[in-house]
């Protein structure tokens, strides 16, 4: 990890058996300080994750996927682990090697696009990292300019295996993807598919694209930055040559970079021997035209369903947790402000059917086609016990009282967007949170992260689901933000949303389920709904079975309205 100079630690953090010095970088998802190894009078990197493993199920976890990546940890081009661990707050951490060179994503900003030679060379290395990863049945899932680290003695260093895996409480690995970072992922990870070797292969395929270019494949020349929804389509296109890369070598990387899996390199192993096999005297490709322009709305997108996209961040952090879409030296921040609803609508579909030559068919997290992919579930309410969800109503007042309750105890519910009820409702005891319930039982199914973003759908309480709501409330005074790690993060959403107010919310027939077993989130509002003025937050629970099964029926609110 990066070695550099950083802000001096001011956050008080301790750890036995280490002497903290200073903060190296900071992600969305970790922080990465210097410390010294008291026992080996060493200094090395340590990552303390922003996520909290509260279940023994996701410590069990963290602990089989760090075990797995430290066998790597004698590769030459893998980042050694020494140490790791969960703190008593719930909180990973990883004590890893200190590489003083900082990472790929650091030296592409300072000096661009490296040699052709160089660059091949690197691949060769990480490839061979990747498959004595993937030999040993590690994927890494994230591969990246910004995990790649340069260590003391020059050479690079995959950093970061298995992280990527790394859920929050109560998301599944199928419908989650933590870490993803769109400019590198492969086309079949915006569709959920399960992270594989072959993904892994396109990744680092990407990676060494940009060592070559100084963007990511598909990213246009001129250093713009592609939403995310031109980035899903563009990944359907051909690949564009690269002026000055010999064509035995871009015929390499266009084979590892196949939007189809079953066109694409599929094995690390082959690839770092077909790209040392690369003839580098090869004639260089003649510039090639600039693609069209990309239609980013092929199949006329309606309002954006649900998504809360996260704030613009920089690339590489030294921390691995970076999460907006990490582009070469000449990217500008142009395309955090081209994104809206277009980029909602389509990174929240994330089930995209992506065909060879064929326009995109959205789909809902695999669910129904939810009337085109227009409705917003989280603008009415999703449908509880099989009642449809009403008109989308205006816009929450943010300045109206959101605890104030009626004659009968039942809130107004005009400034939620459901009815809500402070009465018999453990989250309305939370001093200074103005939290209410849900009066009609509400459903999801399975909440998708990419990139901090949250998507989610409604479901029919009655069928199978994953997600129900146990409370309503307000976001913080302090803490006015749609972005779902920020808010989950604010102490008062933490009380509000906690393990305790769920348990003392459950019915009678969801005290019936293993109490370990629920696990509570938050869900922000949508983009769309926060633009317009929304300023309400739900506090939702899972309870996943132990054979994977999930809830039919409603576990919050009166039993007897079955």
């Amino acid at each position: 990890m990066d070695g550099g100079h950083g802000e001096r630690a001011d956050g008080g953090i301790r750890q036995p058996g280490y002497e903290v010095l200073e903060v190296l970088g900071r992600g969305g998802f970790a922080t990465v300080h210097r410390a010294r190894q008291l026992s080996m009078d060493r200094e090395v990197a340590l990552r303390i994750d922003g996520r909290q493993l509260l279940s023994e199920r996701d410590r069990k976890r963290f602990l089989r996927e760090v075990t797995a990546a430290g066998r790597l940890s004698d590769h030459p081009h893998v980042v050694a682990v020494h140490d790791a661990g969960v703190r008593e707050d719930g909180h990973p951490y990883l004590v890893l090697e200190l590489c003083p060179g900082g990472s790929l994503a650091d030296r592409l900003a300072r000096t661009g696009p490296l040699p052709v030679a160089e660059a091949r060379d690197i691949g060769v290395a990480l490839a061979d990292a990747l498959a004595a990863a993937h030999a040993a049945g590690v994927l890494h899932r994230d591969i990246k300019p910004g995990n790649v680290m340069i260590n003391r003695y020059g050479g690079v260093a995959l950093t970061d295996f298995g992280l990527a895996a790394l859920p929050r409480p109560g998301h599944d690995l199928s419908v989650t993807r933590e870490a993803l970072t769109p400019a590198y992922a492969p086309p079949e990870a915006f569709r959920l598919v399960e992270p594989s070797a072959a993904g892994d292969v396109y990744s680092l395929a990407a990676t060494v694209h940009a060592l070559l270019c100084g963007r990511p494949p598909h990213f246009p020349e001129d250093g713009g930055e592609p939403s995310l929804a031109e980035i899903i389509v563009r990944q359907t296109q051909p690949l564009p040559d690269l002026p000055g890369v010999p064509a035995d070598l871009m015929a390499v990387l266009r084979r590892a970079l196949a939007a189809d899996p079953a066109e694409r390199t599929i094995d690390a192993a082959g690839f770092r021997d077909a790209l040392a096999a690369a003839d580098l005297g090869s004639a260089p490709v003649a510039p090639a035209p600039a693609p069209a322009p990309v239609a980013p709305s092929p199949v006329g997108f309606g309002p954006a369903p649900v998504m809360a996209p996260g704030p613009p961040g920089a690339s590489g952090d030294g921390a691995g947790a970076v999460t907006e879409p990490e582009a070469g030296p000449r990217s500008p921040r142009a395309g955090a402000r081209r994104r809206g609803p277009l980029l909602a609508a389509v990174a929240a579909s994330v089930v995209l059917a992506v065909g060879a030559g064929a326009g995109l068919v959205l789909l809902m997290n695999g669910d129904r086609p939810d009337d085109g992919g227009t409705a917003d579930p989280l603008a009415s309410g999703p449908p509880a016990d099989g009642r449809p969800a009403g008109d989308v109503p205006p816009a929450d007042d943010p300045g109206a009282d959101p605890g104030g309750a009626g004659e009968d105890g039942s809130a107004p519910g005009v400034e939620w967007g459901v009815p809500t009820t402070a009465e018999d409702c453990p989250a309305a005891d939370i001093e200074g949170a103005d939290a209410a319930c849900v009066v009609e039982p509400e459903c999801w199914g399975g909440m998708v992260v990419i990139t901090g973003n949250v998507s989610i759908t409604a479901a029919d309480c009655r069928a199978e689901h994953v997600w129900e709501t146990f409370a309503i409330a307000p976001l913080p005074a302090d803490g006015l933000t749609h972005h779902q790690a920020e808010l989950a993060a604010h102490p008062t959403v933490r009380e509000v949303c906690s393990a305790e107010v769920l348990a003392a919310s459950l019915n009678e027939r969801g005290r019936e389920r293993e109490a370990d077993s629920w696990e509570p989130d938050v869900l922000p509002p949508t983009e769309a709904q926060y633009a317009a003025g929304s300023r309400v937050l739900r506090c939702v629970a899972a309870s996943i079975g132990p054979d994977g099964s999930r809830l039919t029926r409603h576990h919050f609110g009166p039993a007897e309205s079955d």
